[in-house]
Order: C-alpha cells, then structure tokens, then sequence
C-alpha cells in the first residue's frame, strides 16, 4: 500500500505545473492551463475587494485544481456521498476545487474560488473556534455572491415542508447531514439567516460582531456589540419566514391555491397565539416581582446568552429550545 500511495504521488506531481503570483500558488495539470490562468485573474481581484473587511496578510495560499474524481475525493473525505466543488483547509492555507469539467451542470467556478477564499480570509481574521459554521458559510455565500434568489426559494419551500433546522442543530448539519437535501437546505439557511442579521444589524455593525469573534463567542459578540440575545435573533427569524414563503409563492403562483392561503393563515393564528401567551407571561412575572418589592427587566434575566441552556441542557431536547 505504501508503494502504491508513492507511486501516485510521483506519478501527481509529474503531471502537474505550478504557477506563481503574489501570495497565490497555483497547481494544476497542464491541460488545465486556461482554467489556471483564469483562476489568476478571479482571486487577486476578490482578494482586493474583499481587503477592507477580511485581509488576506502575508500568507502565501495555495491553490490546487483536481481534474481527477478520485484525487478530489482524497481531499474531501468528510463529504464523502455529497456534492461538492470545491474545500478549503484554511489551517494549511489551501484551497482545492474541481476543474470545472468535473462539476456539476450549471456550476459556478467563478463563485466556488470566492467562497473558499472567504473561509481562509475568515480563518486569518477571526478565531475559527468562535463563529459558527452556519455564519461562516453565510459569510462565504454572501460574499461570492451565490444563491440570492435560489436560498430564498429554497428557505420558502423548507418553511411550508415544515424542514427549518432548529438553530441548536444547524451546525451539525454541516458536519454530518442526513443526505444531500439537509446538507442543501443547511446553506440555504445559513444564507438567508446571515442575510437576515445584516439586514438587522446595518453592515458597519455586522462586522463589528464578526471581526468581534477574534476575542469572544458569536453569542457575546452578538450581545455585547449588537445589544442582542442569540434568542432574540433566531425568533425574529422565525418570525421572518412567512415573508419568504410569501414571496416566494406569489413569484410562483402558489399563492392563489387554497393550501397557500391555509397555510399563511395557520401560521398568522399560531403567531397570535404565541403572542398572547408571552404577554401573559411578561404580565404575571410583572406582578410577581411588584409583589416581591422589585421590577424585574427581561435584559437583566438574559445577561449570559447561553444561560438557558442549563446544567441539563441537552442537545436532542428540543423542548428546551
């Protein structure tokens, strides 16, 4: 086995060129030539756009285009069954993407190269262990400008199948999904959710809680610059979501059907309810405090962003959540 893995390795690195300029190295076989010249061309130029926010340093990047199924697989072990164009090691600063003879129809190479470099730039500025994988993928997509339409589409059909991933277990879906749909729907998400806390925040302060994450956890990034709870965040998202089923049905001319119009409306009951019931909760801990001598404000109980979770927090209760 040893012979065979170094006699592949021999046999990669003869057929192989590499390409120098500025801090990239390219590597790639030669008749991926005008792939790799193109390439030389996409990444100074979004590394130069996306230098005020995420510089790349002095670091050299590597760059590895695979022309061969199995070579790829070798570097993307993790996504074994799925599909994927394209990985960044960020800690090896590498970046490996399919040539895109070998990428899905309608693939975009373009989008792919500025996503993984988003994650390597997003490594270099941010510690990797603070920020949650879902925020970084959203950054990565948002920035490469992918799926602005599709997530919202997508997001719509997951609300109205009743498929939105419970915050607690999104990053998960990353790591080890269920199939290709849940590893689909979790980008769909982490778009729309990263969309959403930009638009909540303004972008100044967006990155403020991103560049944040150098020193702290996203949740007291979250708090202690933006002023909210990750709680507070993810229920005005779930509040969101009629709107994108709304759009998206109207686009689509479901929304006339009688299932749309049952559905918008169950939804609308359910968030008057919830509504109700958390009125009457604040009114009767109002009461009790007033009772007790002392006013209690809800941003005094929520000082520790991960406080409700508890000694028995478990990750599997969804009840807790």
């Amino acid at each position: 086995m040893l012979m065979v893995f170094l006699g592949t390795a021999c046999h990669t690195a003869a057929d192989t060129t590499t390409l120098s300029s500025g801090l990239l190295t390219r590597q790639y076989e030669p008749e991926q030539q005008q792939v790799a010249e193109q390439t030389m061309h996409i990444l100074p130029d979004a590394m130069t756009e996306y230098a005020p926010l995420l510089p790349a340093g002095e670091q050299p990047i590597r760059v590895k285009i695979v022309s061969v199924a199995d070579e790829f697989d070798q570097y993307a072990v993790n996504f074994t069954g799925l599909t994927v164009a394209g990985l960044a090691r960020p800690n090896e600063s590498l970046i490996v993407v399919k040539a895109p003879r070998l990428q899905m129809p309608g693939s975009d190479y373009y989008g792919t190269l500025r996503h993984e470099l988003v994650h390597l730039l997003v490594y270099r500025n941010v510690n990797p262990a603070f920020i949650p994988i879902w925020l970084n993928e959203g950054i990565a997509m948002s920035l490469a400008n992918e799926l602005r339409w599709q997530a919202m589409f997508q997001v719509a059909r997951m609300f109205i199948q009743g498929r939105i991933i419970p915050y607690h277990k999104l990053d998960n879906a990353f790591l080890a999904p269920s199939g290709q749909e849940q590893f689909g729907d979790a980008y769909g998400q982490a778009l729309s959710m990263t969309r959403h806390l930009r638009n909540r925040l303004g972008d100044d302060k967006f990155w403020a809680v991103v560049l944040d994450m150098k020193n702290r956890p996203f949740p007291k990034a979250l708090n202690e610059t933006a002023g909210i709870t990750i709680q507070q965040f993810w229920a005005e998202y779930e509040r969101s979501l009629w709107k994108y089923a709304a759009i998206a049905a109207m686009a689509s001319g479901f929304f006339f059907q009688p299932a749309a119009i049952l559905l918008i409306l169950g939804y609308l009951r359910r968030r008057h309810i919830a509504k109700k019931l958390y009125q009457r909760w604040e009114q009767e801990e109002l009461e009790e405090a007033q009772e007790k001598g002392r006013i209690i404000y809800w941003e005094e109980v929520v000082e520790d962003p991960d406080a409700w979770k508890g000694d028995n927090y478990n990750d599997d209760d969804e009840e807790r959540w």
